[in-house]
């Protein structure tokens, strides 16, 4: 299977060309992602050295309180600037001061990954540090009805050991074909896990079977699709690689959904016109005859049927 890219190729291809071609002409580009994330990149004619890059995020007031503003301070230190109407951040950068291009380019196209990221990667670097249990229950209203739960959890073998981390997706779509393929790779999914070696543990739940990590939080809601869940240990985030792969992952994991349920139906489009095309093919290849036939008797007479 494809692993669909973090950022937009269309952000990066604007912001690139200015970085590190020396394009200088005024700009205006709207971008919207599948996850009601939307981008704008402004270059003003006065300033074609200046772009500034504003963007929303659905659940930013919830990320604002779970590390996100650590994250701007951190990574995009001396970029923030006051966002436009209709969006929380923004980001200035003077492409003729800019020491790294590359550098730049990478941290700018990685702004979502980087915001929504922030309350997995605050859990996990929790969980190395062996405080996981004072981590609160935290729910991420991601998109309008759908929710990511973070939790700690304790060893089963000993209470006092909290050694996981839990992330639970709700997962829904307004289609119902859409929804039938999501369930069925959802099953799939947490069955192919156990063939892969110190994978995260990975489980489908029904709608009206929330998992026991958030079982008590969360009301029953049979109108969805079901619960994924992805239990992380220390062993998969215990080097600042693999901490940054897990997020990556776990960012990406709802537009990789959907980037393959849309796979699997053009799959089966394809393949239903390419059986019409064998049938079309038969038919037209099939003639009828007409008139007499003259046959022959087992004697080796013959006659003429009409």
């Amino acid at each position: 299977m494809l692993r669909v890219e973090l950022h937009s190729a269309i952000l990066e291809e604007a912001m690139g060309s200015r970085l590190l071609e020396g394009k200088r002409e005024p700009c205006e580009l709207a971008v919207s992602d599948f996850d009601d994330c939307e981008f704008k990149l402004m270059v003003m004619p006065h300033e074609e050295n200046v772009m500034t890059l504003h963007v929303h995020v659905p659940c930013f007031d919830t990320l604002s309180a779970n590390g996100a503003y650590d994250v701007i301070n951190e990574v995009y230190a001396g970029m923030s600037t006051p966002p436009d109407a209709g969006f929380q951040v923004a980001f200035r950068v003077n492409v003729d001061e800019v020491a790294n291009p590359n550098e730049t380019l990478a941290k700018l196209i990685s702004v979502k990954r980087n915001l929504i990221g922030a309350p997995l990667v605050k859990a996990f670097e929790s969980l190395m540090a062996g405080t996981a249990k004072s981590l609160p229950f935290l729910k991420l209203p991601w998109r309008k009805t759908e929710d990511v739960f973070i939790s700690s959890g304790p060893d089963p073998a000993n209470p006092l050991n909290y050694d996981r981390i839990t992330v639970v997706f709700s997962v829904d779509f307004p289609e119902e074909s859409d929804r039938a393929y999501a369930r069925i790779f959802l099953q799939q999914l947490q069955e192919c896990q156990r063939k892969v070696n110190n994978a995260p543990f990975v489980q489908f739940s029904e709608p009206n079977m929330a998992p026991m990590e958030i079982r008590d939080k969360v009301a029953p809601n049979p109108s969805i699709v079901g619960f994924v869940s992805f239990t992380i240990f220390a062993s998969h985030v215990k080097t600042p690689e693999k901490l940054a792969k897990t997020v990556d992952m776990l960012v990406s994991f709802r537009n990789y959904l959907h980037f393959h349920i849309k796979a699997a139906k053009t799959n089966l489009h394809m393949r239903m016109r390419r059986k019409v095309d064998t049938w079309k093919q038969v038919l037209n290849r099939a003639f009828l005859t007409t008139g007499p036939k003259e046959m022959k008797t087992a004697s080796g007479r013959t006659f003429t049927r009409n």
